[in-house]
C-alpha cells in the first residue's frame, strides 16, 4: 500500500473526548459562575437598597413645615458621611415648587430627580464626582404641600463592590478549582472507557507480530462485536490460506503421476501419443485446481454425471505402466451407468489416488467395483497387501503422514482424498478386503 492510499491519522479519540467534554465543562462552568455573580451581586445590592430606605425614612421623619410654608430639617441626621464633600453619600428633598434640600456632601451639585410613587424605587446614576451611585427615592406627601415632595438617598457603588469583588474571586477560585478536578476526572475516566480499544490494539500488535492466531481478549457489549468480526476476518484469512497451500499441495500430488508416466516413457521407448495424453491431463489438473481456487470450499458440488467405469479404467492403464514390472492383475468391477454427480476432474484424483496407493501396497492384486446405496455410489478400491489397523486409520489420512518411510511418496494422497471426498459431499470408510489387505471405500453423490 502506497503511502497516499494509506488512511490518514486525524485526533486521537481520547483528545477528542476529553477536548469535548473540557469545553463543555469550561462553557458551564463560566455560565454558573456569571449566574452566581450576578446573582449575589443583585442580592448584595438589594439589601444594601433596604439599608438606604431605612436611612430614607429617617430623613422623611426629620423634615418638618418651615414658618414660610417650605420644609427643613429638623434634626442632622448623624452621619458624617453626609457632611463631608463628595463622600458618595448624598441625601436631596425635592418640594412641589423645584427648591431643594441637600446634603452638604453634594455641595452646589443635584442629583436629577425623576417622578416616582410612594413606593420605594431603586435606580442608577452618576453622581457629582462622575461615579456610580446606587439611588433609592420615595415621593412623600406633607401636609399644606401642593403636590408630593420627592425624597432620595444615593451611595456609591464601590461600598458594596468590595465584597462583590471578593465573592466574585472565591468565587473564581473555587470554580477553577472544581474544573480542574472534574478535567482530571475526565481524562481518568476516558481512559478507563476506552481501555477495551487500548487492548485490542495491543491484541492486533500481537496478531501482525505473529504471536496471536486472532483476538482472545474479553471485551465489553460495545466493542465485542468489532472483535468478533475482525477475528471472522482472521479465521478466513488463515482459511483461504491453508485452502491455498492444500491446492498447491493437491496439484503438485496430482501431476506427479502423469510425471511418473513421462519420465518412464522417456527412459523407455517413448511413445509419443501416451506422452501427449499426460500432457494433457497435467494441463486439465492445473486449470482444474486454478479454477477452484477461485471459489469458495462448498460451493459448486453437484455437476454433470460422469460415468465412473471410463475414469477407472484410464486410471489403471497410467497405472499399468507405472508398475509393469510388478504385473499387477486388476480386477474393474464397475457397470455401465454407474455415475458420479460432480466434476470429472475430482474423480479422477479420488481414482487416481486410491488406485495408486493399492496398487503401490498390493501384492498382486487391486479390485475396483461400485455399489449402490440410496443416492449414493459406494466407489471400493481394495488390495491383497498388508492393510493397516483400525488404531491407524485416522493416522492415515493426515496430510503429509506416511506410516511406511521406506515407501516412496509424499504422504498426500489419502489426505487429498478426504478433502475432496468432503468438498463434494461424501463419505471415507476403512475395513478390511476380501482380498486380504486393505478396503477403501468412498460414497460419492450420483443423483
Amino acid at each position: 500500500m502506497s503511502a497516499a492510499d494509506s488512511p490518514r491519522r486525524s485526533i486521537s479519540l481520547v483528545a477528542r473526548l476529553v477536548l469535548a467534554a473540557v469545553l463543555w465543562l469550561l462553557l458551564l462552568l463560566a455560565a454558573g459562575g456569571i449566574v452566581l455573580a450576578l446573582a449575589f451581586r443583585g442580592a448584595v445590592e438589594e439589601e444594601f437598597s433596604y439599608r438606604l430606605d431605612a436611612i430614607l425614612k429617617t430623613i422623611i421623619a426629620s423634615v418638618e413645615i418651615a414658618p414660610g410654608g417650605g420644609l427643613a430639617m429638623s434634626r442632622p441626621l448623624g452621619d458624617p458621611r453626609f457632611d463631608r464633600l463628595y463622600s458618595g453619600w448624598y441625601w436631596q428633598v425635592t418640594q412641589p415648587d423645584g427648591r431643594q434640600l441637600r446634603s452638604r456632601s453634594l455641595w452646589d451639585s443635584s442629583i436629577p430627580a425623576e417622578p416616582g410613587s410612594p413606593d420605594m424605587s431603586v435606580r442608577h446614576v452618576e453622581g457629582p464626582n462622575k461615579e456610580q451611585l446606587l439611588v433609592v427615592e420615595r415621593d412623600v406627601q406633607f401636609p399644606g404641600q401642593q403636590g408630593p415632595t420627592h425624597v432620595l438617598v444615593a451611595s456609591d457603588l464601590r461600598e458594596v463592590s468590595g465584597g462583590v469583588q471578593r465573592f466574585e474571586l472565591l468565587l473564581a477560585l473555587a470554580l477553577g478549582t472544581l474544573g480542574l478536578g472534574m478535567i482530571v476526572a475526565i481524562v481518568i475516566q476516558v481512559r478507563y472507557g476506552l481501555r477495551p480499544l487500548r487492548q485490542m490494539l495491543a491484541d492486533l500488535q500481537s496478531v501482525r507480530e505473529g504471536t496471536a492466531a486472532r483476538l482472545s481478549g474479553r471485551y465489553p457489549s460495545e466493542v465485542a462485536p468489532l472483535a468478533e468480526g475482525m477475528n471472522e476476518v482472521l479465521d478466513k484469512d488463515s482459511e483461504l490460506i491453508e485452502r491455498a497451500r492444500t491446492h498447491v499441495g493437491n496439484l503438485a500430488h496430482a501431476l506427479k503421476t502423469p510425471l511418473a508416466v513421462i519420465s518412464a516413457e522417456v527412459q523407455g521407448k517413448a511413445d509419443r501419443t501416451a506422452l501427449t495424453q499426460q500432457v494433457q491431463a497435467m494441463r486439465r489438473m492445473i486449470e482444474h485446481h486454478l479454477g477452484r481456487a477461485r471459489v469458495s470450499a462448498g460451493t459448486g458440488r453437484l455437476g454433470m454425471k460422469i460415468p465412473v467405469r471410463p475414469v477407472a479404467e484410464a486410471v489403471w492403464a497410467v497405472m499399468a505402466k507405472i508398475y509393469r514390472e510388478r504385473r499387477l492383475a486388476m480386477d474393474i468391477d464397475i457397470p455401465p451407468d454407474a455415475a458420479f454427480r460432480g466434476h470429472r476432474e475430482d474423480l479422477e484424483e479420488i481414482l487416481g489416488n486410491l488406485m495408486e496407493n493399492a496398487c503401490k501396497w498390493s501384492t498382486s492384486r487391486v479390485r475396483v467395483s461400485t455399489q449402490r446405496a440410496q443416492n449414493n455410489l459406494v466407489v471400493r478400491v481394495e488390495d491383497d497387501g498388508p492393510g493397516i489397523s483400525a488404531e491407524r486409520q485416522a493416522e492415515f489420512l493426515e496430510r503429509g503422514k506416511r506410516l511406511d518411510e521406506k515407501a516412496p511418496g509424499w504422504g498426500l494422497g489419502l489426505a487429498i482424498v478426504s478433502d475432496l471426498v468432503h468438498l463434494n459431499g461424501g463419505e471415507l470408510t476403512f475395513s478390511k478386503s476380501e482380498l486380504g489387505g486393505l478396503c477403501v471405500a468412498v460414497a460419492l453423490p450420483s443423483v
